[in-house]
């Protein structure tokens, strides 16, 4: 980015994730000069669990179904078709219908910013840290760590995740630990008795309704995590990465079948902002997306759907704005109530049903013996 310089744009999209880049995608053909910052180099890493939901993809389908297609023929990832959960030696299988995937984040996440790069005329700066927000008249001056460079927008959209400067200086975002999950997650290979279709949720009593997961990936790897409500966390003193290797030390089935198993790399940590309490979602001239807007499923843990979701849905909103010359903090409510139309029961009835199960541990015994009945567990299936 040059120095000493002010350049003017109609939106400034703050992080190049999946909510950063599916608002870009959204914006390719609205005729407004777009520009997407990102602090890293791409590709890069991002820690999560890997799981690229049917919602991610039925979003990247209504943006462009080209953009759908181009990510079926991409070959790095694993088709998600059932769903095993296991506790205290019991197990029970779903069958999805709607096509999930598993997908690292640096191949995901850079798929969808190549997208960005070959399909917008979006303005793209990587290794670019935004630092500070200072509202104006016309929108918002953004100053570039470590260059005099200014940037003006008319609208500024963060999408800069679960630390989002942007949520932090304009909605006073600050983390709520009883909204939030302390999660870590490795990467192995040669795990026994996985199967590249198949996702693994592994329940223990002690720390319900956290569980352990192992996702498979390609080239015989597995994502393999674990994560606890923060306040938890806090509140038992637990060493979340000791108790990782505890949990699959303790539990039969994975020390079976973690036996020949080989880590790759660190056990990285990583925080998880829950959609159990989103808050301040848009404001005077500004929208927050993703994790930015803390839209992760209390249940799932998935937050890339809902990501991708608000990207395309804060884009539709910027369009409006700009039709009616109108970024009041009134008028940019639509977007908030476009976002809670379209995930906010999902996630309130999620938060309860985790309260509970964290209340009352012996509803999930209660849940094993209802899925026996394949209508009971028909409806089970439903709500998942």
């Amino acid at each position: 980015m040059p120095e000493n310089k002010v350049i003017q744009y109609d939106v400034a999209i703050i992080g190049a994730g999946p909510a950063g880049c599916s608002c870009a995608l959204a914006l390719r053909n609205a005729g407004l000069k777009v520009v997407l910052l990102d602090k890293a180099a791409f590709p890069r890493d991002k820690v999560c669990g890997d799981a690229i939901p049917g919602r991610a993809v039925k979003t990247l389908k209504s943006i462009n179904p080209d953009f759908e297609n181009a990510f079926k023929q991409f070959p790095n990832k694993c088709e998600t078709r059932k769903t095993s959960l296991f506790y205290k030696g019991r197990s029970v299988t779903f069958h999805w219908v709607r096509e999930a995937y598993t997908c690292t984040r640096m191949e995901f996440d850079n798929f969808l910013f190549s997208l960005v790069k070959s399909h917008t005329n979006t303005d793209v700066h990587t290794s670019t840290i935004a630092e500070t927000f200072t509202a104006n008249d016309n929108g918002f001056s953004i100053s570039i760590k470590n260059s005099g460079t200014v940037i003006n927008t008319k609208l500024l959209i963060g999408a800069d995740g679960a630390h989002s400067l942007v949520a932090k200086q304009l909605a006073n975002r600050t983390l709520d630990r009883n909204h939030h999950v302390g999660s870590v997650r490795a990467y192995f290979t040669n795990v026994a008795d996985t199967d590249n279709h198949a996702t693994e949720i592994y329940f223990d009593k002690q720390f319900l309704p956290s569980y352990l997961w192992v996702f498979p990936l390609p080239c015989n790897t597995a994502n393999v995590g674990f994560g606890m409500l923060s306040s938890e966390i806090a509140r038992k003193k637990i060493n979340i990465k000791n108790t990782f290797y505890s949990f699959i030390e303790n539990n039969p089935q994975l020390k079976l079948k973690f036996k020949g198993a080989i880590q790759q790399g660190d056990l990285e940590g990583f925080g998880l902002p829950l959609g159990s309490k989103m808050g301040i979602m848009s404001g005077c001239r500004f929208m927050l997306t993703g994790d930015a807007a803390s839209l992760i499923d209390p249940v799932s843990g998935d937050g890339i759907g809902n990501a991708m979701l608000s990207g395309k849905l804060a884009a539709e909103q910027a369009i409006r704005c700009f039709k009616d010359n109108n970024f009041t903090a009134p008028y940019m409510k639509e977007y908030d109530s476009n976002l809670l139309q379209a995930i906010g029961k999902e996630l309130k009835t999620h938060y309860s049903a985790q309260r509970t199960l964290s209340q009352m541990p012996f509803l999930l015994d209660i849940i094993f013996f209802a899925c026996k009945n394949k209508a009971l567990k028909g409806m089970i299936q439903k709500m998942l």
